[in-house]
């Protein structure tokens, strides 16, 4: 639903924006590394994985836009203080310290990106995105998961390639909310922007 009201707001401003020249909108992908504590451990894990975005350019200093992001990895968690694993017994980890879960996280977010277009080349921007987290963490026999509220307050630049295509590097301050707790999160990306673009009419001569 929130994909056809994006489709339609890019179509709607579409002349407003051809008159600025600037894109109705653009699609992103790339990599994503989020150095994370999912489970409030103080060990931090690094998860590797993607993120995509879509957004629509209401003018010049702004743009809504849809954030989704996936990172995978393995967490430590320390064997004397597991939650939100439970101790032992049931679970008892051969390891003396800590031990290996098998990591997932994924967001869904979405707010606005104010860009700063004053150079032809590179265009930086700050962003506030608001929504859902959601985690898994698994060891043998057992899985805890968790979805909660989450923000991104993050920055970034484009530098466009062409008039369609740009390369992107953000950085994101993660704020997430899993298992009774408050985890303090940075995900970095870089990747591919699509810009789209409303084609301008052709003007014909006619005689009277």
């Amino acid at each position: 639903m929130l994909l056809m009201v994006l489709l339609v707001l890019i179509g709607e401003l579409g002349g407003m924006l051809e008159a600025q020249n600037l894109p109705t909108g653009e699609l992103y992908g790339g990599f994503s590394y989020a150095n994370t504590d999912l489970f409030s451990t103080n060990k931090r894990a690094g998860l590797t994985g993607w993120e995509g975005s879509l957004g629509v350019n209401l003018g010049s200093r702004l743009a809504l836009v849809a954030d989704f992001g996936g990172d995978y990895g393995t967490s430590r968690v320390p064997v004397l203080v597991p939650t939100p694993f439970p101790t032992c017994p049931p679970f008892c980890p051969t390891s003396v310290t800590d031990f290996s879960v098998d990591t997932k996280l994924y967001t869904f977010l979405f707010g606005m990106r104010v860009p700063y277009r004053k150079w032809e080349k590179f265009t930086p921007f700050g962003q506030a995105l608001f929504g859902r987290a959601h985690v898994s963490g698994n060891v043998p026999g057992f899985s805890e998961i968790d979805s909660k509220f989450s923000y991104a307050l993050g920055a970034g630049g484009d530098y466009t390639i062409s008039p369609r295509l740009a390369w992107r590097v953000q950085v994101d301050y993660l704020r997430t909310r899993f298992f009774k707790g408050t985890q303090d999160n940075v995900r970095v990306s870089t990747g591919i922007v699509l810009h789209f673009t409303r084609k301008k009419k052709q003007r014909t001569l006619t005689t009277p």
